[in-house]
């Protein structure tokens, strides 16, 4: 079986360079440990002087490597195969997407690595304590944990997976190894709301080291699922915010800070306000929806702070010349983008900013959030107001790293099809410094 690192390249003077490392060696071990991704190479040359195997075509040597503090190791490696997921989750997201959208969007990974490094959530599948103490070795900490339910046997139904670990177990495993973790609970009515849902929320607060964050989340459903699941109403949705919070706080006078966040589609689809600025801690679930609302509000509190020493439009005719701007954003923001574009038009003379929701058609009515928005319900919104706009704004979250949507358009792409300017903005204090 082939094992090790190949390097793809190796920066010229490097710490990886001075030690013998070339373009197409394999590193075999680390301090001699093997070595089966970068992850490994990296935390095990961390070190003032590290000893690696190497591989060279068919000749085998040691490498000895002085990397001094806070300097860049100079080495990258081929990509190693992707962890992939072996669940066949009943709520699976990937399993209900449409064809025709990027086609990274449709790997299920299941790479524990990669929970450590970008925030992924992953099951910990089948992962045995040999597996799982190698990570705790590593010292990756903190981990992204899809818990779903404490209950081995709801939770197998949920995952449609009988070889699954018990969970509790191994975030037992990780606290007494010293990997912290943040966990999310994906609630699908009738599997693991209701009392299934009070249990597991009581079961992760008994981690008192382990645990940093609990997010509860409500299940999306697109227009494609077959799995007959029910979305969450505004009953359930209160229901679920009483048990959360209910348990939540009591955690928190238990831990001195709170650890059980709901998301803020949950407070939305419940039709009750966003918690104030101190239920989200230090937000630290935002990625996972947890405390957007909350922050655009609090920048929108210090941004009309600015606006109230701007005057007012003054007469009819700056408005007939008014810069016209409209904001395309999904139901779920579209109340408070709505309000704060009222405002803005209202304080900002020459300008005149709208709102509008746009639609997602591509996924189904029953998903709501901006994320999710392709470019095509985008232009369809656009075009249906029939306005001729000076600029179109976005948020950023409709966006990949690269500056593509789901559906692989571009901001420039998306200005020529419906004959404007297009922009995407992180905040609403980077929409008033555009006007």
């Amino acid at each position: 079986m082939k094992r090790g690192i190949r390097v793809r390249s190796v920066a010229r003077g490097s710490p990886a360079w001075t030690s013998g490392l070339r373009k197409g060696d394999v590193v075999l071990t680390v301090n001699g440990r093997a070595a089966a991704d970068e992850v490994d190479l990296r935390f095990g040359t961390a070190q003032p002087v590290s000893h690696l195997a190497v591989r060279r075509g068919s000749r085998t040597f040691r490498a000895r490597l002085v990397r001094p503090h806070n300097t860049e190791l100079g080495v990258c490696c081929a990509d190693a195969a992707l962890s992939r997921c072996a669940n066949h989750c009943i709520f699976c997201f990937i399993d209900q997407m449409p064809a025709g959208l990027r086609t990274t969007l449709y790997v299920k990974d299941e790479d524990v690595k990669h929970s450590f490094v970008n925030g992924n959530y992953v099951t910990l599948g089948a992962l045995t304590d040999g597996e799982l103490g190698r990570l705790c070795g590593l010292g990756l900490s903190p981990l992204y944990v899809s818990v779903h339910a404490t209950d081995s046997r709801v939770r197998q139904r949920m995952l449609s997976n009988r070889n699954i670990g018990d969970i509790m177990h191994q975030l037992r495993f990780l606290e007494k190894n010293g990997v912290r973790f943040h966990a999310q609970i994906v609630v699908c009515p009738g599997f693991n709301n209701g009392s299934v849902l009070a249990q597991s929320i009581r079961d992760l607060c008994t981690f008192t080291r382990g645990l940093m964050s609990l997010a509860v989340v409500p299940v999306g459903l697109t227009r494609l699922q077959r799995k007959m699941l029910v979305p969450v109403d505004r009953e359930e949705a209160r229901r679920i915010c009483r048990t959360v919070n209910e348990f939540g706080d009591r955690d928190m006078r238990r831990a001195g800070a709170r650890r059980v966040f709901l998301a803020d589609e949950m407070f939305i689809l419940a039709g009750l306000p966003v918690p104030p600025r101190r239920y989200y801690e230090d937000f630290p679930q935002l990625e996972n929806g947890v405390g957007l609302v909350r922050m655009l509000l609090e920048e929108w509190r210090g941004v009309k702070r600015r606006l109230a020493a701007a005057a007012p439009r003054a007469n009819g005719e700056t408005r007939a010349h008014a810069r016209k701007m409209l904001i395309v954003t999904s139901e779920s923001a579209y109340p408070y983008l709505a309000r704060m574009a009222r405002e803005i038009s209202l304080r900002i003379a020459g300008a005149q900013v709208v709102a509008v929701a746009a639609q997602n058609l591509f996924f189904g009515g029953r998903v709501t959030v901006a994320g999710l928005l392709t470019a095509r319900d985008i232009i369809r919104t656009i075009k249906k107001t029939g306005g001729r706009w000076d600029r179109v704004i976005l948020p950023s979250v409709v966006l990949n790293y690269r500056g593509y949507t789901l559906d692989g358009y571009s901001l420039r792409r998306i200005g020529k099809a419906v004959g404007a300017t297009v922009a995407a903005l992180r905040s609403a204090g980077e929409l008033v410094s555009l006007l």
